[in-house]
């Protein structure tokens, strides 16, 4: 039987910030609670998931900041369209933008970024439709672009490595979905969420991909408006060993559309 992510529980994020929203990437932490969630107008909140036995009933945020840019100012104007988001592991975290696609390290909340290195093909991307997707694996940055130019062209998985890109794999383009977040799991599959936009609403899908050899399987296919504007994967494994997907929707801060933490888990 083929793996399958089956809607484990739902909660609608709510606050009376009009700001708040937009979020476009986040990383659940290894014990399941602790969360960072990037929104794309350059801010980064990080809080616990509070859960219950049935699934997620609240979040308690800690800190709200702004990221900085290369002169040390808030994010502003084109420049603080941040989309994905990965972790170091020691604290520090990446995150890729669009316009203009690049890739920035910050080593803790509230620092002066650095910036990795640029390949030419970033340059090339469509406006708003490039870097959507982060994630690390063994020291690598794995990124990919919302769109990859033609229907008939696959998504290049480009790899940031000792210093270099590369693209050792491309993700088959399967139909009008196009990606908005990706993260390695700790079974080492890369799990990517895509989107289509079907006129009176968003379709979800999510897929995985092995790394070694980029064999690809699809996951979960929504139906339109049964989630909202899904952006953000996270994967994690529970107390029980099992994967767990959870996802985060971008408002786009329209009051018809909503914030949620949609979360799956993997069956076989």
């Amino acid at each position: 039987m083929a793996a399958e992510a089956r809607l484990l529980s739902r909660y609608h994020w709510q606050t009376d910030n009009p700001e708040f929203g937009g979020f476009s990437a986040l990383e659940v932490g290894e014990d399941g609670l602790a969360l960072t969630v990037l929104m794309d107008r350059g801010r980064l909140v990080q809080g616990q998931l509070l859960r219950t036995s049935t699934g997620i009933e609240g979040i308690n945020v800690t800190v709200e900041t702004n990221l900085l840019g290369l002169d040390g100012k808030p994010l502003s104007g084109e420049d603080d369209d941040s989309e994905g988001l990965a972790l170091d592991g020691q604290g520090g975290f990446y995150v890729s933008f669009e316009g203009p696609a690049r890739v920035w390290h910050y080593a803790s909340l509230g620092a002066v970024p650095t910036e990795i290195k640029l390949t030419r093909e970033f340059a090339q991307m469509q406006n708003n439709a490039s870097l959507e997707s982060l994630a690390a694996t063994d020291g690598a940055l794995l990124t990919m672009p919302e769109r990859s130019g033609r229907f008939d062209k696959d998504f290049p998985v480009y790899r940031f490595d000792s210093d270099r890109w590369s693209v050792p794999l491309e993700l088959p383009r399967d139909g009008p979905f196009l990606v908005t977040g990706a993260d390695v799991g700790p079974d080492g599959y890369l799990y990517v969420l895509e989107r289509d936009f079907v006129g009176v609403g968003f379709r979800s899908r999510i897929r995985r991909m092995d790394l070694a050899d980029g064999a690809t399987e699809t996951l979960m296919v929504s139906a339109p408006w049964e989630y909202d504007n899904l952006e953000g994967i996270a994967a994690w494994r529970d107390g029980d060993g099992r994967i767990r997907l959870t996802t985060v929707s971008d408002n786009n801060f329209l009051p018809i559309q909503k914030t949620e933490v949609v979360e799956f888990i993997l069956a076989d």
